[in-house]
């Protein structure tokens, strides 16, 4: 054989063999990575966060997990289980079918989670998204917050949350000093002249005292609604007047009110005043009127008065409601508390910050507790604090109605 065929025979067999060697490199190189599992990823989480959380708050899948388990089970660990839920809730309205809990928050909140893992929700998830999302979360530690409000036939729900929770010991830190606790909130914002706001007994659904949503879903045309003043057994505590009829006439010594009538025309009353208004017919046009307290804000300026309310009630944290007006709307509110990943609640002055930050010029504070729950649209948008995870029975509440419809008779 001549030497010129022979190098040509040798270089085609090197060639060949030169490929089938680097078949298997090359598809090991484009074989992408291999998807994790809740067992591989939780321990990165819960190493950013600095805490492990219990299972049974968590809600990651068995086998491979997808970006968005992986952020689900990230959100979760945070505290913010609820808040998927509450956003799967609006998806569920035939307005937003396209919102989504973990999608609609990582899109929404601050700081936003890795951008590589947002592009593709739907992709398995790596060791390489597990790294940014590590370092994503330890800037949650500092500081995370989301806010979101959808409108419906004039009135706006308005969904707060702030905050990393902790599933040991309780919260004890200071929001003034800007530590990273947890909150969330949920505000009704209506225009009282176009939406018509009564209050409504539990006694016309049967009932001594019923859950909030017993009491919004038995009236009908109700778009919205919460919960009212405060109240002994079924009865309630200072005045209460309800489609011009006076439940309890008596004026609670020191403690505020506010009042409104189907015009629109509302009021609020400082527990100053009560005393005094009490035999005073220029309230008569005000066919609905609630007692609570104390006075949050007075014409833009923090109230000092605590009308004689026990400090615990003032100075410790617990679920709040009230109700307020920035001048030109009526924004009624709920902060959930006594729960440390979730929501650990505010003090009075808290709340009086709070309502600063809604730009409200006047409110007052209304029951909470147990009994702080805002509904909206069939739906329950605030997380009981009771023992039993359920609805606090209520005497009254007070429901926003679509226009031309009432409280049942």
């Amino acid at each position: 054989m001549r030497k010129g065929k022979f190098e040509k025979i040798r270089n085609k067999t090197l060639v060949g063999l030169a490929v089938v060697f680097a078949l298997p490199l090359i598809a090991f190189a484009a074989a992408p990575a291999a998807a994790l599992t809740a067992a591989e990823v939780k321990p990165a989480i819960f190493k950013a966060l600095g805490h492990e959380v219990p299972q049974k708050q968590l809600s990651a899948p068995a086998g491979e997990l997808t970006r968005a388990d992986a952020l689900r089970l990230s959100l979760e660990s945070m505290g913010w289980g609820f808040v998927i839920k509450a956003v799967d809730q609006i998806g569920i309205l035939p307005e937003w079918p396209e919102v989504e809990g973990v999608s609609y928050i990582a899109s929404t909140m601050n700081p936003l989670p890795p951008e590589a893992v947002r592009a593709d929700l739907s992709a398995p998830v790596t060791s390489d998204d597990v790294a940014q999302i590590s370092v994503w979360l330890k800037e949650c530690r500092k500081e995370a917050r989301w806010k979101a409000s959808f409108a419906w036939e004039g009135t706006e729900l308005i969904m707060i949350k702030h905050g990393v929770g902790d599933p040991v010991g309780p919260a004890t830190g200071d929001m003034k000093k800007g530590v990273n606790e947890p909150l969330f909130a949920a505000v009704l914002a209506v225009d009282m002249k176009d939406i018509p706001c009564q209050i409504a007994t539990a006694v016309m659904v049967g009932a001594n005292k019923a859950p909030l949503a017993t009491i919004a879903g038995e009236n009908y045309g109700v778009i919205g609604g919460i919960n009212g003043g405060y109240f002994a057994g079924a009865k309630p505590i200072g005045v209460l007047r309800r489609q011009g009829y006076t439940d309890n006439a008596k004026f609670w010594p020191n403690r505020s009110a506010f009042g409104w009538n189907e015009s629109g025309e509302y009021v609020f009353i400082d527990g100053k005043e009560t005393a005094s208004i009490a035999g005073d017919h220029s309230f008569d046009k005000f066919t609905e009127v609630l007692q609570a307290g104390p006075l949050l804000v007075k014409n833009g300026t923090p109230s000092e008065n605590t009308e004689k309310i026990q400090p615990n009630v003032l100075d410790f944290r617990h679920p709040r409601t009230f109700v307020g007006t920035d001048g030109r709307r009526v924004l009624w509110g709920v902060v959930d508390g006594r729960d440390n990943m979730h929501s650990v609640g505010m003090t009075i002055e808290e709340l009086r910050r709070l309502c600063g930050w809604l730009s409200l010029k006047t409110a007052l504070n209304l029951d909470g507790g147990g009994s702080s729950s805002l509904w909206w649209r069939g739906m329950t948008f605030t997380l009981p604090s009771n023992a039993s995870d359920r609805e606090r029975p209520i005497p009254y509440a007070i429901l926003m109605f679509e226009p031309g419809a009432g409280v049942r008779q």
